[in-house]
């Protein structure tokens, strides 16, 4: 490891205390120092202009932007004569923003009952490159980062269909040199993916806007067999990475996070954390990732007021590498690799029903229901600006995978987010945070020290944090169960409500039936019939037992 890495590790170290239950929130404090920053004149935004920024900080909802990328055929596909059924071909070379999938035999220039069209922010062909993708499609999401936002780009598809590749790709770094001082100027390769042509963007635009001191902090972690990893620490650190819910946000505690200064040392984290990450290879894809990445960037901007004031402005963004769908089948996964591939499906489908249940706007999302869904919780559905890439396979064996992926991709593409500029803080806030962080760390030092307080073992400080982690997803149970019960309270109330009106109605029309029964008379033929029972023999005989012995002798009845 450089002497550089080494300095950034440096920076990134954590005090840890006896009963500390979770470690600070690190959006809370941010660490300016003038290894981090690259300085240079302040800039002259007024501070009411700040303060107007936070107060209006939430945008109107805005929909998830959707990609599609259909990569060429692979080897294995042309081997098999499979035919190529998607068609993204569109006035204007890459400008297309519909994809045709056909079902029938062949692929054939004009519309059939058989076709499929799917339309999408922007569809890419197998003709289109990592850089028309960086370009088109992830640019953007770059630029919002620095105007604050927390930005989310992640790909998802079948194994096989390119997402590394999109999102890494192929990429190789200088040697070092021995002269720590001379950093190797680097260019972006043709096959570099969205991750490190950001990274090298990231820098280009601070040379662009010379007006702020800024800081850059790195995050690589996958999760493997719904397990969270650390993919920047060495393999014998046994520190967890866990997930917690803040005030409604999702944060993650225990990863390292490295300061980097340059391309240079932003492709050395990201190499080196890909070393660490869990692949494989399967019949469908020679190195098939099998666990899902997240690489997070996070930038932190100081601005100068008018008066003087110094305030920080955070961006962050998120990008995804998604584990693929697999079909056991055809992968031949067998033991160990079943079971990943069991896990991965199990994740994506969680992810499905979120997806699902967002369009639909259910009261009740599932997003607990897998770690996946949990640390993609804010991009789906909350304060993220969110950029999804489908990526798929153009031939007919993958005609399956294919349209589900599409099917998933259009449905993500009615959710609706609600984006929100991080808040501004003063750097007089900060040095309060700083304050009262070091206050607190000196007291559980004497404390330490004096032996005066509560300590326990690793294993009841792992008993209390999972009791207490069990007791707040109790709380949190049990809140979606009132909310169940209050929309059924609700729904019987209006059934009720319901019930009474149509009572209310039928009591009406029952009063005006009587009244229409009252009015009527009774006619003169009902009177002489009524008259002929009361006169006849009949009736006689049923008043009179006499009579009736004597007509049951004249009929000769007994």
């Amino acid at each position: 490891m450089s002497n550089l890495r080494q300095q950034s590790r440096l920076s990134t170290a954590t005090v840890r205390t006896p009963l500390e239950e979770k470690p600070a929130n690190v959006n809370a404090t941010i660490p300016i120092n003038s290894k981090s920053l690259h300085k240079s004149r302040p800039s002259t935004t007024s501070s009411a202009t700040l303060a107007n920024s936070n107060n209006n900080s939430m945008t109107e909802e805005s929909h998830i932007k959707v990609f599609v990328r259909c990569r060429p055929r692979n080897e294995r596909e042309i081997n098999e004569n499979s035919s190529v059924v998607v068609s993204t071909a569109a006035e204007g070379l890459h400008r297309g923003k519909e994809i045709c999938i056909q079902s029938g035999t062949g692929l054939s220039t004009s519309m059939t009952t058989q076709a499929k069209t799917y339309a999408f922010d922007r569809v890419f062909g197998p003709e289109s490159d990592q850089q028309m993708i960086f370009d088109m499609g992830v640019s953007n999401s770059l630029k919002e980062m620095f105007e604050g936002y927390n930005c989310t780009v992640f790909a998802y598809g079948q194994t096989g269909t390119g997402k590394t590749h999109t999102m890494l790709g192929e990429f190789t770094l200088p040697t070092e040199s021995p002269d720590l001082r001379k950093v190797p100027q680097i260019k972006p390769e043709d096959q570099w993916g969205v991750i490190p042509r950001t990274i090298y963007e990231l820098f280009e635009l601070f040379k662009q806007d010379t007006s702020k001191e800024y800081s850059v902090k790195l995050s690589f972690i996958e999760l493997y067999n719904e397990e969270l990893r650390d993919l920047l620490t060495p393999d014998e650190d046994t520190r967890k990475v866990r997930i917690y819910e803040e005030s409604g946000n999702v944060t993650i505690h225990g990863m390292e996070e490295v300061y980097i200064s340059n391309p240079l040392e932003g492709l050395r984290t990201l190499q080196e954390g890909s070393f660490r990450r869990q692949v494989a290879t399967t019949k469908c894809n020679d190195r098939s990732s099998r666990s899902h990445s997240v690489f997070t960037i996070t930038v932190h901007m100081k601005e100068m007021a008018l008066n003087g004031e110094e305030f920080v402005k955070t961006g962050k963004l998120n990008l995804v590498d998604l584990a693929g769908s697999e079909n056991i089948g055809r992968s031949g996964a067998q033991d160990k690799r079943a079971r990943e591939a069991g896990m991965i499906n199990q994740s994506l489908l969680t992810l499905g029903r979120v997806i699902n249940s967002l369009v639909e706007r259910s009261p009740h999302i599932p997003y607990r229901e897998s770690k996946l869904t949990r640390v993609l919780q804010d991009s789906l559905g909350g304060q993220t600006k969110t950029c999804i890439i489908a990526t798929i396979s153009p031939a007919r064996v993958s005609l399956d995978e294919t349209l589900s992926t599409l099917e998933y991709a259009s449905r993500a593409k009615s959710i609706k987010n609600k984006p929100k500029v991080n808040q501004t803080m003063s750097k007089q806030a900060l040095i309060k945070d700083y304050i009262r962080e070091i206050e607190r760390l000196r007291s559980d030092l004497v404390a330490s020290r004096s032996k005066n307080g509560v300590y326990m073992t690793a294993d009841s400080l792992k008993l209390l944090e999972d009791e207490n982690e069990s007791r707040r997803v109790l709380v949190e149970e049990q809140k979606l169960r009132m909310e169940a019960l209050e929309s059924q309270v609700r729904r019987h109330k209006k059934q009720n409500e319901d019930f009474e009106t149509k009572i209310e109605e039928m009591t009406e029309e029952l009063e005006v039936r009587k009244e229409e029964l009252a009015d009527k008379t009774v006619s003169p033929s009902f009177h002489f019939y009524f008259f002929f029972l009361l006169t006849s023999p009949i009736a006689q005989i049923r008043n009179d037992p006499s009579e009736a012995r004597q007509y049951n002798c004249r009929t000769g009845r007994h």
